[in-house]
């Protein structure tokens, strides 16, 4: 008693995972360590051939344990049992090794550790907000937290065009070229600099995988921008943060507020003739031939649902679309699904420290 609770102590008890998800594939199952070596034996049988594993070797094996003290009155069968015994300890030990040691070497069972670990790290944060843990159970504090749903919905539904941070929203980076623009801090400061930057705009970062590489857009930041003086670069700046500031980014929010004369000095450049934005978007109500998204509310929540839920809106890119799925009207996410991703990316979920 006193060994188990030293080690209750000592290495902090059971391990206490996130809320089992039954409708979640999870990558790194597996049983404790004293039968990591019929987990390990197991995979030498080919499908089909499970029960002969699991159920008939082991069987006759045990009892060929159980018949030692029988088989012992004998001088060959005292042999012959030291030699099973030994045989079954080192077999044991062997395939716990190489059990462990395949895990270690798998990147798959390590990522899907890590990510085992945040959501359980996760759910104990949410478990401890002031909301608590809701009627339905632990299961729905990490099934309604964009966190937790937002890169999952990512990986499976958007990193076939998109990246994020240059991998599929889960840690594994893409397998061919991303045909669509990286949207890690999408409608950020730091993310329109690089939108409107000459030598970026046309990289996969944004529009290289895309038809509009060799667009109205890009020519404009590679033909106008690329020529602007250093009053015009100025100018140009401020344009981002007003634009930025459009999209009420929650990690922004004491920027925008510090720069709040700038910002309002940014959206009347918008609609000059000098930035020449209006001449395709629209902002304000203020557009000459609309060509591309509305720049109203760019990057909101409400901006980014609308494009989610259908591109081909005429206030969005209309046929100007270039291969983004309708994920509403095509069925592809609901709206809660939609929900989470975006507040995902715009790392709008519940933090300990949040007011």
């Amino acid at each position: 008693m006193a060994t188990v609770l030293i080690l209750v102590f000592t290495t902090g008890g059971a391990e206490l995972g996130a809320p089992a998800d039954p409708t979640e594939p999870y990558a790194a199952a597996r049983p404790e360590w004293y039968f990591m070596f019929l987990f390990q034996w197991l995979k030498y049988f080919p499908s089909g051939m499970e029960v002969l594993g699991a159920i008939i070797v082991p069987t006759v094996v045990v009892g060929l344990v159980a018949a030692m003290p029988i088989l012992g009155q004998w001088k060959r069968g005292e042999h012959a049992s030291r030699a099973l015994a030994f045989g079954v300890v080192a077999a044991i030990g062997l395939l716990t090794w190489q059990a462990y040691a395949q895990d270690g070497a798998d990147p798959d069972f390590r990522l899907a550790r890590e990510q085992a670990e945040a959501a359980a790290h996760r759910a104990t944060v949410l478990a401890e907000s002031p909301d608590g843990i809701p009627a339905a159970g632990a299961l729905a504090l990490l099934r309604t937290d964009p966190l937790t749903q937002g890169p999952r919905i990512f990986a499976e539904n958007c990193a076939s065009c998109h990246t994020f941070q240059g991998h599929d929203g889960l840690g594994t980076p893409p397998t061919e070229d991303p045909s669509a623009s990286d949207l890690h801090r999408f409608a950020s400061r730091e993310w329109l600099e690089g939108l409107l930057d000459p030598d970026r705009i046309a990289t996969l970062e944004y529009f290289g995988g895309t038809e509009h590489r060799r667009g109205r857009m890009a020519r404009y930041v590679q033909r106008g921008i690329a020529l602007f003086d250093e009053e015009s670069q100025l100018q140009l700046a401020s344009v981002v943060k007003a634009l930025s500031a459009e999209a009420e980014l929650p990690y922004q929010s004491d920027q925008d507020d510090a720069d709040a004369a700038e910002i309002v000095e940014g959206r009347r450049l918008i609609q000059t003739e000098a930035m020449r934005c209006t001449e395709c978007h629209e902002f304000q109500g203020i557009v000459e031939e609309r060509r591309g998204p509305s720049l109203t509310g760019y990057g909101s929540r409400a901006w980014m649902l609308r494009m989610v839920t259908d591109p081909t809106h005429p206030e969005l890119y209309g046929d100007n679309n270039d291969r983004m799925p309708s994920f509403g009207p095509e069925g592809i996410l609901t709206q809660e699904q939609m929900g989470l991703v975006i507040d995902w990316l715009r790392e709008d979920w519940y933090r300990p420290d949040s007011p």
